[in-house]
């Protein structure tokens, strides 16, 4: 050493007292400017300089004295230098950031005032090992001494200025995802620094945060459920201004890009749909709403790959969007609802093939976890019924259907009125069939025995009400009236008919007829039967024989009077088939019935019916 710094240097470099190191290194200085002085045998001078310093002498020393000589030595080549830096940077630096371990809080503190030096003679050409100084800057933040502290901070500002002044100089792709592992970092001071750059990185124009989103935009999510409000508050800061620039700053051809990186983030953030935390569960919210409005509006641009796969990334956005579809939190359920309604608008605006597999299975757990939730399950029967729509076919397949069937009818035993209309919806879309090409026209698929799907559907719905007759007299008026509206009304009122003829459960028959009854002369949907029976001929005019015999359950009926087809099950519920005659009027066969009426044992049910009836006919249907 002496032969390369001076006796003098090597004295005062391992003094204990900072002044005297201090005068050491204004003499290191002083040597290295005039070795540079001398051209290319000056530059090896330097090197063996610098090699001492890095050696067992001093940084590589077990005293702590003779490390930081050789630290702030390192410092005062570095000052030394005035244009020819680069060559020496690395044998600079990366000493100088081993020292960052140390265990004396002196030394690394020292390091960092080494540092700061050396970074700010270097400006910009520092940037080459900008990784290894933020990775040394994470874990001096994170230092339990105030002093290293306040000195790491002081060079992170440094730091910021020279990366504000050359960012392209910045290797932002390598840089990012070890910005991303700082910010899962469970340590506050960590997660601070991490904060403080993106937020520094956004405001720098040349910088391109978008294009790298899904590199760490799980950092910032991770953030949002920190116990820190300042960093929960800046995380959230972060992310407002990501989204807005995603969803908004795409221009041109940049939105085909912007597209991509919407395709990659989704896949990250509706995972955070589903933890406990509600910021963060909200904020995904919002991103998905924003995505799912953009993929729409950029749809006429967008590739068939990048359709495609948004489509098949549809089951895990439902499934995020249900679990918070129910939330507590009237902000989160009631942006779940809007993120649900618009997944909806973007399947039938897109009309793109659906995964129809991969989201019966998810809406039918959806339904198994969330049996007493209203929302849930009205947003189930909702994606059915779109899927019956947009993929009939594969929906009405047998092996499908039979996943759906106790779904669906244990959902019309809700309490709510709202999911009953919805299962309805979505029974009614199966009984309307499907529609094939060709010399048969319109087609209804069948069932191993045989019955077509309107008729099997409507003997299920029998069978559930026989079941649960309490339903039948809360919601069995609903029921009808919906399908009514739905399908063909008069087809359903024959189909039931039809079933009614073999029926055993005599009152379970007569509650039957009953309801179906007063919905056929008080409903609006059934409006256009009471029309038909209007115009129903004379009994004694027309035979049974002319009109034909009942067909088979599930056929066809137009070629019987609506009359006739109701006629004989109707006898169930004696009050309710004298109504049927009176408005159809077959006066004679009402008189008849009246007559055998009479000679019923009178019961407090019967007095009911008859009182129903009277105001029936006082109504002004009957007027």
């Amino acid at each position: 050493p002496q032969e390369v710094l001076g006796d003098n240097i090597v004295k005062l470099l391992g003094e204990k007292l900072y002044d005297k190191r201090k005068q050491a290194a204004l003499d290191i200085e002083k040597k290295v400017r005039a070795a540079l002085a001398n051209g290319g045998a000056g530059h090896k001078q330097v090197r063996n300089m610098v090699d001492i310093l890095n050696g067992n002498h001093y940084i590589w020393s077990s005293q702590g004295s003779n490390k930081k000589g050789g630290l702030i030595g390192l410092a005062a080549v570095a000052i030394g230098f005035e244009t020819e830096i680069t060559k020496f940077l690395d044998r600079l630096v990366m000493p100088v950031l081993h020292m960052f371990q140390d265990e004396d809080s002196r030394v690394r503190y020292y390091a960092c005032e080494a540092l700061f030096n050396i970074a700010k003679v270097a400006g910009s050409c520092v940037l080459v090992h900008f990784l290894d100084i933020f990775d040394g800057l994470c874990k001096l933040y994170a230092d339990v001494d105030p002093e290293v502290k306040n000195g790491v901070q002081v060079l992170d500002r440094l730091m910021k200025d020279i990366a504000s002044e050359s960012p392209t100089k910045l290797a932002l792709a390598e840089f990012l995802p070890l910005l991303a592992q700082r910010m899962i970092c469970k340590n506050p001071f960590i997660r601070q620094l991490a904060l403080a750059w993106t937020t520094l990185l956004l405001k720098i124009p040349d910088v391109d945060m978008v294009r790298h989103l899904p590199e760490y935009v799980k950092g910032l999510f991770e953030m949002l459920g920190d116990q820190t409000r300042d960093i929960r508050h800046n995380a959230e800061n972060c992310l407002s201004e990501l989204l807005h620039r995603t969803t908004h700053g795409a221009d041109g051809s940049a939105k085909e890009g912007a597209l991509q990186i919407v395709l990659d983030t989704a896949d990250i953030v509706v995972k955070y749909c589903s933890t406990q935390d509600k910021c963060s569960r909200l904020t995904a919210l919002c991103w998905l709403h924003e995505f799912v409005h953009l993929q729409m509006s950029l749809a006429p641009q967008a590739t068939s790959a990048d359709t495609r796969r948004w489509m098949d990334m549809l089951p895990v956005l439902l499934d995020g969007t249900l679990s918070c579809i129910d939330h507590q939190e009237d902000e989160i359920a009631r942006m779940a609802i809007d993120v649900n309604n618009s997944l909806l608008d973007m399947v039938q605006t897109l009309r793109e093939d659906v995964p129809v597999d991969g989201l019966v299975s998810l809406l039918l757990k959806a339904m198994q976890q969330s049996k007493g939730s209203t929302v849930v399950r009205t947003a189930c029967m909702q994606w059915i019924c779109m899927l019956l729509v947009q993929s009939r076919e594969n929906m009405l397949r047998r092996e499908t259907l039979k996943q759906f069937w106790n779904p669906i009818f244990e959902t019309l035993l809700h309490p709510d009125d709202e999911v009953v209309a919805a299962a309805l919806a979505v029974l009614a879309q199966i009984m309307q069939g499907v529609k094939r090409d060709g010399e048969a026209g319109e087609q209804q698929w069948e069932d191993e025995e045989g019955k077509d799907l309107f008729t099997e559907v409507a003997n299920r719905l029998l069978d559930l009400l026989k079941r649960e007759r309490q339903k039948l007299e809360s919601k069995g008026r609903l029921m009808i009236r919906h399908l009514c509206g739905h399908l063909d009304a008069r087809r359903l009122y024959v189909t039931v008919a039809r079933g009614l003829l073999v029926e055993d459960d005599l009152d379970f028959a007569q509650q039957l007829v009953q309801t179906f009854s007063w919905i056929l002369f008080t409903a609006t949907e059934t409006k256009g039967l009471r029309e038909e029976l209007r115009e129903t001929c004379l009994l004694q005019d027309r035979s049974v024989k002319e009109g034909g015999a009942p067909g088979p359950p599930g056929a066809e009926p137009p070629s019987r009077p609506l009359f006739l087809e109701l006629l004989e099950p109707w006898f169930h519920n004696p009050v309710s088939a004298l109504a049927l005659c009176l408005w159809a009027q077959q006066y004679e066969l009402a008189t008849e019935f009246t007559a055998r009426l009479a000679a019923f044992q009178p019961t407090l049910d019967l007095f009911k019916q008859l009182d129903q009836l009277v105001h029936l006919l006082e109504s002004p249907v009957f007027s």
